[in-house]
């Protein structure tokens, strides 16, 4: 995306090169009483230093404020950018360049969609406003009022309702929060302030107050009171990571207060499990559970399901170490070392 926003950076070079030329059908000129002088272009306007060049159907230069207003249509060409607009205002006394009206700035796959597009010279900004709309393969679809690319943090910032919409092979990814940050370079996003991702294909939900997304690695973390949800159950602690193959959930690691509730909807009535434990760690395999492994303080309460379910049959298990090894879904074998108790209870009719 820096490179899309690039094209409205690049315009700066017309005002600092030292030859450029430009043409029109008509060009006529007139001097105020102030003695300012103004120019103004009609027909097939175009100004170029041969590195990037602006189209216009009209223009209007004031010499000595050094300001110059494009109308009418404008488009600008820079290698393979380009970029599009209906008016385009350029002054050199405060060191901006504004693109109005139905903005797209494109570059290759890339492009962004505003209202306006401003950028500040000195602090090297562009700022996007109103109904702003990103895409590309790495970003997905950003949406938002307000964006602002700062060149020197190599950032894209993004806020007022910010929306994330990731889209691949029929699954999607929708990503929720106060403000949206992304760092083309290292492949990194963060969300932050009420996040919330939505994940339908996988039916989780995960929120937090901050996320950062790694996307050479398709890793997740989440941290400030983190939730990861679904229609089965939710988990929770201070901190938790999430690793990705294609939107499918690989493993969840939870640090610090780890808590967990999870339903058993194979029986009738559904079963029941709470967990606690500083760290869990949960490896899935084909969508399906594969093992868990708690460690500091491990507890876990099973509630059964089915037929047992009339003989409020529950057991618990607790230790330093509890490990829960999975087939096609169904637990096999539990392993319990450190300071290991359990209690076993259940209601009988007679």
């Amino acid at each position: 995306m820096r490179a899309t926003l690039a094209a409205a950076l690049l315009l700066l070079s017309l005002s600092r090169a030292g030859v450029f030329t430009v043409t029109a059908d008509n060009a006529s000129a007139r001097e105020q009483p102030d003695g300012e002088v103004i120019i103004d272009l009609q027909g097939n306007v175009v100004v170029t230093d041969g590195e990037v060049s602006v189209y216009a159907p009209q223009g209007r230069v004031w010499q000595n404020q050094e300001r110059a207003l494009f109308e009418g249509g404008v488009r600008i060409v820079a290698d393979s950018l380009e970029g599009t607009g209906e008016t385009l205002l350029y002054d050199r006394g405060s060191g901006t360049v504004i693109l109005t009206g139905g903005v797209v700035l494109s570059d290759s796959d890339n492009t962004l969609e505003a209202h306006e597009v401003t950028y500040y010279r000195e602090s090297g900004k562009a700022l996007a406003r109103d109904s702003v709309v990103m895409r590309g393969p790495w970003l997905g679809e950003v949406r938002g009022e307000y964006a602002l690319y700062d060149r020197d943090r190599g950032s894209l910032f993004v806020t007022e309702s910010p929306v994330l919409i990731r889209a691949e092979d029929g699954d999607t990814m929708t990503v929720h929060s106060d403000r949206l940050e992304f760092f083309p370079d290292s492949s990194r996003a963060e969300a932050q302030g009420n996040v919330r991702i939505d994940v339908p294909s996988e039916s989780f939900t995960a929120t937090a107050e901050y996320a950062t997304y790694y996307g050479d690695e398709e890793r997740i973390e989440l941290v400030g009171s983190p939730v990861l949800s679904s229609p089965d159950g939710e988990l929770s602690g201070d901190w938790q990571e999430l690793l990705l193959d294609e939107r499918e959930i690989e493993s969840v690691r939870v640090d610090g207060n780890s808590k967990g509730h999870f339903v058993d909807r194979e029986q009738d009535p559904p079963g029941e499990t709470w967990m606690s434990a500083q760290h869990a760690l949960f490896v899935f395999s084909g969508g399906l559970i594969d093992s868990v492994s708690l460690s500091g303080s491990a507890e876990v309460t099973v509630q059964s399901g089915g037929e047992a379910a009339s003989r409020a049959e529950t057991n618990t298990v607790r230790g330093e170490i509890l490990t829960f090894e999975f087939d096609d879904g169904t637990l096999e074998v539990v392993t319990a070392s450190g300071g290991v108790a359990g209690t076993y209870g259940y209601h009988s009719s007679d």
